[in-house]
């Protein structure tokens, strides 16, 4: 079947465009209350300090993960809680800015896989609906408990000697996420280098990578101080609204229909291709765009953070803040995917970015835009990364049950006597497997089913069951297998695509 026409398409994107225009909006107003913030940091912290034995490792920073476009992007900050007082626009405005990343640029590879137009919007809508939902249990739970952070209410709920799992699944999820930006720094220097007459060679990724991380990225993440990157934030945010605009732009103006020089110089696997194009197509494949939809809609382990900011906080206006917040990304999300699609069909790439040409005006911005916003963010990463991996280890290290040398092994990781060794071995890692797994969308598609298996669908019901007790309604616990049963086979379809 044909895709729709431009036209067509273009009417359904009414609504998602003035979402992105309401975006535009309240991202001038977020750098100034990001400095509101920031000034209101020091009185919170003598607050937080009787959770100081449970959060001592705690990654969770004044606007939760940094955000930058890249993946999902799930940059962790670690500077303490949220300030109290935020309005409810400026709530959802943190939200939104907090979830969306480079998730974004794989949603049209996902529909690439092999579904229709209207089960795609429809797992689309479906998901971003149930990620909402279990983001609201946490800030209800949070009501119930009093508990302020993520792995506080584990402790509370589930119990705290496996409060270590939370600092594991935010270790996984950054490292997950400075693998697909070292991945997306090396696709989108590569063409800026092509297009600047560097001569093509199948090496020039792996040693842009290298290269980025030894000069760059590595100085930038042995940073102490971090508060002069605070800029990223809200550059990502507009990276994010510039490449969405762009795509948008190059499916409607026809610039990859035939005839065009733009479509003359893609190669042949990024040219547009609708063979398997279908309205209503749903097969097991459309597992790869759940997985990652489920990367793309993670930021429940903030979702403490932002309840506790709340002004005049209940779980009333914190419910309609997240539904507010979760229907622009959901919208946002839907408008990447389909135009996306629209405009490359079957061929879109796990990095939607490499199908445009080099030569692309907008896409060259785009780029340019996407990887200053990572570079600059990518020590946030690392902040993360290296704060989880201390919390898991120092809670680890008191474990009865563990051998003594490994306590001891894992007490010393954790002091911060170890920071520097941590991090470049890290970035080590990182970079070797950003330079062998070319296609991100492994990384996305595996670490979102994974992930999201777990922190969207599986922890906040069974989190806010225990926080409830006996009245829970029963449905709730229905997201939990649904959880395992999404995880399982989406990791399987993910790595069978590949």
């Amino acid at each position: 079947a044909a895709p729709p026409t431009p036209c067509t398409m273009a009417r359904l994107a009414l609504v998602p465009m003035v979402a992105m225009l309401a975006m535009a909006a309240f991202t001038c107003a977020l750098t100034e209350e990001q400095r509101k913030t920031t000034q209101r940091l020091t009185a919170l912290k003598s607050a937080s300090a009787q959770h100081s034995r449970l959060s001592a490792h705690s990654t969770f920073g004044p606007h939760g993960k940094r955000k930058i476009l890249g993946v999902s992007s799930h940059l962790i900050a670690a500077a303490g809680p949220q300030a109290k007082g935020c309005s409810m626009t400026m709530t959802i405005v943190q939200i939104v800015n907090n979830v969306a990343g480079a998730g974004i640029l794989t949603l049209a590879a996902g529909m690439a896989a092999g579904v229709g137009w209207i089960p795609a919007i429809i797992i689309c809508l479906t998901l971003g609906t149930i990620s909402g939902f279990t983001f609201y249990l946490i800030g209800a739970a949070c009501e119930m408990t009093g508990e302020t952070s993520f792995k506080g209410l584990w402790s509370r709920t589930l119990g705290a000697r496996s409060a270590w799992v939370v600092d594991g699944c935010i270790a996984l999820m950054c490292l997950s996420c400075a693998i697909i930006y070292s991945g997306i720094l090396g696709d989108v220097f590569k063409a800026l280098l092509q297009l600047a007459g560097v001569k093509p060679s199948a090496m020039l990724r792996s040693a842009t990578i290298i290269t980025l991380t030894a000069c760059v990225l590595t100085p930038l993440s042995l940073l102490k101080d971090l508060s002069a990157l605070s800029f990223t934030s809200a550059l990502g945010c507009v990276a994010i609204l510039y490449t969405a605009a762009f795509v948008v732009t190059r499916a409607l103006d026809g610039s990859y229909a035939p005839p065009s020089a733009l479509l003359e110089s893609l190669a042949p696997s990024r040219t547009p291709s609708f063979t398997k194009s279908s309205i209503s197509r749903l097969d097991a494949r459309a597992l790869v765009l759940v997985s990652n939809l489920g990367l793309a809609f993670i930021a429940h382990y903030n979702a403490p953070a932002f309840y506790e900011a709340l002004e005049r906080r209940s779980v009333r206006r914190f419910g309609k803040a997240v539904g507010v917040a979760f229907a622009i990304l959901t919208l946002l999300y839907t408008a990447m995917m389909g135009f996306g699609y629209l405009t490359f069909g079957d061929n879109a790439a796990s990095n939607l970015l490499l199908n445009y040409a080099e030569n692309d005006k907008l896409a060259v911005v785009g780029r340019l835009a996407t990887g200053a916003s990572i570079l600059f963010g990518y020590p946030l990463a690392m902040v993360g990364l290296r704060n989880s991996l201390s919390g898991m280890c120092a809670s680890l290290s008191t474990e009865p049950a563990l051998p003594k040398t490994l306590k001891t092994a894992l007490g010393a990781a954790a002091e911060e006597s170890a920071r520097v060794p941590l991090i470049v071995g890290l970035l080590t890692l990182i970079t070797a497997i950003a330079c062998t797994v070319e296609d991100i969308g492994v990384v996305v598609g595996v670490s979102g089913a994974l992930l999201g298996a777990a922190i969207v669908y599986t922890f906040p019901p069974l989190i806010y069951g225990k926080a409830r007790g006996a009245s829970t309604p029963k449905p709730i616990y229905a997201l939990v297998p649904l959880g395992v049963f999404l995880g399982g086979l989406g990791t399987y379809m993910t790595l069978k695509g590949a």
